[in-house]
């Protein structure tokens, strides 16, 4: 019997190790492959994420690209009276927002070649062309091009899941139905009809009326809360991605918004102090917002939000709404803060630069305001409103020389009932009695020299009714603002144009007898490029507050009123006579570093009105019932995502 070998043996031990090397070698395999699995996932997840974030920060780009040029497209189709243009129909503008946004390349081509990397493969999956990224921009249909206006004409395109979340519809002004579609159509002639999501009598108030404020940063108003407005808005898809993509509706809107505030400038104001460096007395206050285009704040005197374009400087810290706001309220980390103790993102206190997705756009005013335009008007032109909405128009056409600028003869335009303007020349030693003639208290217009010796046309609103009606006019309802200018055409031997700012020699209004201004119902404005001095008591008649949803919390009403003038003077004398206001007060300033301060108030000699003589309740407007018939508008553009 042969003994077995050694290798037989060890070929036995090593048959035996082979299921455990196999098990080891399929274990470690497997665990090699979970992990390069979980890699590729993990890689899959990042890159999604990363065209997540790329989109996002394109799609935010492109919204604030998109409401920052629509206010100068808006501006260009009105001063070409909405014909059609490809420079700035929606293509023209979803075009010029892709540029600004970079929206189709993250680098252009120039800055690729100045690093180096010309040639080199991107790999950003979010980049295209601009064609092809302005393809993605349709209206509710797909047509690439347009949008669906929010009018009454295409209420029926919003069904589904956008019925009812929808803002009041428009209707459009007659020949321009379909227009909205191509380019943006706002006008005067956009009015609202009756329906829900308004908070005052559509039928008393078509065109302005109350709406919620939009939730945004930018504290014009309170957001959620009424406010006196119209908006024009359109609706609009974006489809980001090849293939199936994401497909979001949004809903672009332009409010157009008159001026309510208790304070209003486009210009530098400076709130709390006068010129001299003396504070605003106790009997002061503000009631509601501020805005300006830059702001410094000496105080708050009861002001419970501050809203700027540019610039806010705080003098001390200050308390807003029961929020703490001090000087560095805009520095990094310290608003977020502030929003954080707030638990909101809306501070009582804000610029609009910081608002995202909103403009806010004065419309432009300064001393054109005061004048109507010579020669052909433009839709901008109307649009703008001021002097060439005023119903009645009083030009003096002819003075006692160049020396003495007091009217001889005043040539006054005014509507009749039939809504046909009429003219009357009224002259001295013809048809235009002095005070002291016979028939001249009838007469609204006389002359008469103030306390510096300058020449003045004194209007004395009690009297405008009965003497339109008598020369074959329509009532003072309709006829509610009166603009009075220069003709120097008409006689330029005795009369001059008026300066800028108005000259000694430069004739100047007086308002007297207005203290009783109940028959004008829809209020009064007066507009001109003159110094206007106020003679007496100025509407402090009331009358019964206006029954609409809008004034229910009323419980006194004044006629709405508002003066437009180059300069204004309390009182015609050297006495430094009180002033007591309530209402807002505003500048027609543009611009500019020198600051506007309103409450630097002169009286009739020119000698500063001291603090203690000026009471002033500044106060908000809070229904279209109050609005004068001639005020300043702003436009508030903003842009949101509808949930589909």
């Amino acid at each position: 019997m042969k003994r077995p070998t050694s290798r037989a043996r060890q070929s036995r031990r090593g048959f035996a190790a082979l299921p455990m090397v196999t098990f080891f070698g399929l274990f470690l395999l497997m665990s090699l492959a979970m992990v390069y699995k979980g890699t590729i996932i993990k890689r899959d997840q990042a890159a999604k994420s990363q065209l997540k974030i790329d989109y996002h920060q394109r799609e935010e780009a492109l919204m604030r690209a998109l409401v920052a040029t629509f206010p100068s497209k808006v501006v260009a189709c009105l001063k070409n009276d909405y014909a059609a243009s490809n420079t700035y129909d929606w293509n023209a503008i979803f075009t010029d927002a892709i540029g600004r946004a970079a929206a189709a390349t993250s680098l252009t081509q120039d800055a690729q070649n100045a690093i180096g990397m010309s040639g080199v493969r991107t790999a950003d999956v979010g980049e295209d062309s601009v064609a092809t990224v302005r393809s993605w921009i349709t209206d509710l249909k797909g047509n690439v091009g347009q949008v669906t206006p929010g009018t009454t004409v295409y209420e029926s395109d919003f069904t589904g899941a956008l019925a009812g979340k929808m803002p009041p519809f428009l209707r459009p002004p007659a020949g321009l139905e379909t227009a909205d579609v191509t380019r943006p159509i706002v006008s005067g002639e956009k009015i609202y009809i009756n329906q829900a999501g308004l908070g005052a009598n559509v039928v008393n108030y078509p065109k302005y009326n109350q709406i919620p404020y939009p939730n945004i940063r930018f504290g014009y108003a309170e957001p959620g809360q009424p406010f006196v407005a119209k908006r024009n808005w359109w609706a609009f898809q974006v489809k980001y991605g090849a293939g199936p993509g994401l497909t979001k509706t949004y809903v672009l809107s332009l409010y157009e918004i008159p001026s309510q505030l208790p304070i209003e400038a486009a210009t530098f104001a400076e709130i709390g102090k006068h010129n001299d460096g003396s504070a605003w007395g106790a009997n002061v206050s503000i009631t509601g917002g501020v805005y300006a285009d830059s702001l410094k704040m000496n105080g708050a005197h009861g002001a419970d939000r501050l809203a700027g374009r540019q610039s806010i400087e705080i003098d001390g810290p200050l308390t807003l709404n029961n929020t703490t706001i001090t000087q560095d309220f805009d520095a990094l980390g310290v608003r977020e803060q502030m929003q954080a103790a707030a638990k909101s993102s809306i501070l009582p206190i804000a610029l609009s630069a910081n608002s995202g997705r909103v403009v806010f756009y004065p419309i432009p005013s300064g001393t054109a305001f005061l004048n109507k335009p010579a020669g052909t008007t433009t839709k901008w032109d109307q649009y703008k409103g001021g002097a060439i909405d005023c119903k009645v128009e009083v030009e003096a056409i002819k003075m006692v020389g160049l020396v003495d600028q007091t009217p001889r003869a005043i040539r006054v335009k005014f509507l009749t009932s039939a809504g046909t303007k009429q003219t009357v020349v009224l002259e001295r030693d013809v048809n235009w009695p002095d005070a002291a003639q016979p028939g001249g208290d009838d007469i609204p217009f006389q002359t008469e020299l103030s306390h510096t010796g300058r020449s003045c046309l004194t209007f004395h609103p009690s009297r405008l009714n009965a003497w339109l009606v008598s020369k074959g006019g329509d009532t003072v309802v309709t006829n509610n603002s009166v603009r009075f200018a220069v003709d120097p055409t008409f006689d330029p031997l005795t009369t001059l144009p008026v300066s800028s700012p108005p000259g000694v020699n430069d004739m100047s209004i007086i308002i007297r007898r207005g203290r009783d201004l109940r028959t004008f119902t829809r209020g009064l404005s007066i507009v001109g490029p003159f110094r206007v001095y106020i003679g007496d008591d100025l509407n402090d008649m009331q009358i019964p507050v206006p029954s609409d949803p809008s004034t229910s919390s009323m419980t006194e009403f004044y006629p709405p009123m508002s003066i437009f003038a180059a300069e204004l003077r309390v009182g015609t004398t050297a006495f430094n006579r009180p002033f007591d206001h309530k209402g807002q007060m505003g500048s027609l300033q543009s611009g500019g570093t020198a600051a506007w301060r309103p409450l630097d108030l002169k009286s009739g000699g020119d000698d500063i009105v001291h603090t203690g003589q000026i009471q002033a309740e500044l106060t908000p407007l809070q229904s279209p019932a109050e609005l004068p018939p001639i005020s300043q508008l702003n436009w508030l553009v903003t842009i949101e995502e509808i949930a589909n």
